[in-house]
This record gives structure tokens, sequence and C-alpha cells, in this order.
């Protein structure tokens, strides 16, 4: 084969150029991708200035300052998260809008909700779990209920049933209720109230039993000993309350409920810019001054990877499943 000058040099040019990719590490050729290039939209399906609201501004602010682009927190609240949670459904799947929900509209609205406007299980691709706030039960100290053994002596007496009072039909302290009665063996009375105020007074003056609330809600309560705590609701001690047991320690590992936060993109939004999200979010949260901040309001730090959330949604939604239709909570239009 006759091969001519320039022939020559573009031969040795293109095998110097394999030769030099040969050298690069794995992976250099499948570059970080460029996201985010303009700004990204953060969806909380509840409204301003609770808990979920905080976090989803906290991590926002940080975000915006690590990727030089503004993510914005927009609230859409309603239906229990389902307004805000199916707009997030719908919206592109390019990285640049996002949803910061609490675990109700992925795991627990769709059993008790006669028709949603999404498919929980399908609609979203994981990011990370970022915090939970887990449940505890707790009474007035006047109630005679100071410990674990206290109060499941009560509730198997067989004497009048024992009443909780929780938010409203269907929410978490509502189904953390249902689980208690079937881990137990009990039958408890379920009381529920609109907003947090009056299940406080009601109490802390004796007219119900107990409560059931997450950690950012009664965590300091319990700490200044205005209320007694029963046991959490969560695997591990919680660093908001170390020195209440949990119900695992007492022999139920099961009982495990309590809100969680989670950040998600629509289905189908690239697993390298989840990936690049999940890892800053777990950077993010490593901080002291943040994970002090989080710590402080209840609320104890997870940061997961994208396939941890996708297996842990999975599982919760199986379990809470089958713990709504047990206890026959009938699902709502």
């Amino acid at each position: 084969m006759h091969l001519t000058t320039t022939s020559i040099i573009r031969h040795l040019a293109l095998a110097a150029a394999f030769g030099a990719a040969g050298l690069l590490p794995l992976g250099a050729c499948a570059q970080e991708p460029s996201w985010p290039t303009r700004p990204v939209r953060v969806i909380v399906p509840f409204l301003a200035g609770g808990s979920i609201d905080v976090v989803a501004r906290t991590l926002a602010a940080e975000l915006s300052a690590r990727y030089h682009q503004q993510f914005v927190v927009d609230n859409k609240a309603g239906a229990g998260g389902t307004i805000g949670t199916d707009l997030v459904a719908k919206s592109a799947a390019d990285g640049y809008t996002l949803l910061l929900t609490a675990q109700g509209p992925l795991v627990i609205n769709p059993f008790i909700m006669s028709k949603l406007p999404y498919d929980a299980q399908h609609a979203f691709a994981p990011v990370s779990r970022v915090v939970d706030a887990p449940n505890v039960l707790v009474a007035s100290p006047k109630a005679g209920l100071p410990t674990f053994d206290a109060f499941l002596q009560r509730a198997r007496s067989g004497g009048a049933p024992l009443t909780y009072a929780t938010q409203g039909v269907g929410t978490t302290g509502h189904v953390t209720g249902a689980l208690l009665d079937q881990a137990l063996g009990i039958s408890l009375t379920h009381v529920p109230y609109n907003g947090f105020p009056p299940i406080l007074t009601d109490v802390m003056q004796g007219r119900v039993d107990l409560m059931i609330a997450d950690t950012v809600n009664v965590g300091e309560r319990v700490r200044t000993g205005q209320l007694a705590a029963v046991a959490v609701a969560s695997a591990r001690r919680s660093a908001v309350l170390p020195d209440v047991p949990t119900f695992a320690e007492k022999g139920y590992p099961e009982i495990v409920a309590g809100p969680w936060f989670a950040l998600l993109a629509p289905a189908g939004t690239s697993k390298a810019v989840r990936d690049k999200l999940s890892a800053t979010v777990r950077d993010i949260l490593a901080k002291p001054g943040i994970a002090a901040r989080f710590q402080g309001m209840g609320l104890d730090i997870v940061g997961s990877t994208p396939d941890d959330l996708q297996g842990y949604m999975d599982k919760e939604y199986a379990r809470w499943g089958a713990i709504i239709r047990k206890a026959g909570i009938q699902p709502v239009s």
C-alpha cells in the first residue's frame, strides 16, 4: 500500500490521539454533567414556614452557592401534598424541577385517597432521603404513664381504652397509632384534631391520654419535662432525644414511623444528574452548622444515595399499604 506524506501524518496523529486516550483515567471520557446551567425550581407541596420548608430553603441556599445557579423554593400546598407532588410528576425530566416532600404523598396517600393524579411508585426518580423526624408516643407527666412498661400494662389491662390524639385521619400520627395496635396487640382510641396547639392543650390537661407527634413538635417539650416520652418510633435512638428508648429496644423493631423528607425528580431524570445532586446534598448535610441547625429543629440527618432512597421507598410503600389495609382505614375522595 502506497502512503503519501500527508496520509502518514494523519495516521500518526490518530495513533497519538488513541494512545493518549488510553492513558486517561477510566471514566474521563464520561464527563460529569454540566447541569445546572439555569435556575432550578424546588417544589415543596406544603405550606411555607413548617420544618420541611425550612429544610428546603436551607438546602436551596447551599445548592445555589455550590452551583452558582439559583435554586428557588416554590410552595404548592393542598390535598395532603398531592397538588405540588402532581406538578412535579408532570414536569419535564430535565433536572430543573425537583420535589422536596414528606413521605405522605409517596407512601401513605396512595392508600388513604381514593384516586391520585400520579403514580406514586413510578412517577419519580430518587435523589436523596435528607432527614428524618421520628414519631414519639408522649403523655402528660400527670397521666401516670412515665415508661413504656407502664403504658403497655395500662393498655392491656382490659379497662377503658387509652386515647391518643393526632393531627387528623390519615396523618402519619394516625397510621402510627394503627401500627402500635397491630404490633402490641392493643386497641387505642384515636382522637383526631385539626392542628397541633389544641392537641397539646388537651393532653396537658388530661382530656386525652396520649399523643403521637414527631420530634420536631415534641422534642423540646420532652427535654424540658412538659411531656413524658413513652418511646420513640425509630430504628435507633434519636439524636434529638438520646435518653428516650425506642420501641425496638423494648422488643418491637417493627414500630418505626414518622416523617421523612426526601428529594426527588420527575421519572426519567438523568442518573448522572441525580448522582451529582445527591453527592452535593450529602456534603451539605455533613457541614457542622447545617447538621446542628437541623438537629436543633428536631431532625435526624440521613443523606442517602438515590439507590438507597429507591429501596427505602419501595419497602415503605409495601409496609404502610399493609398496615393501613389491616387497620381498615378507608380511602377518602
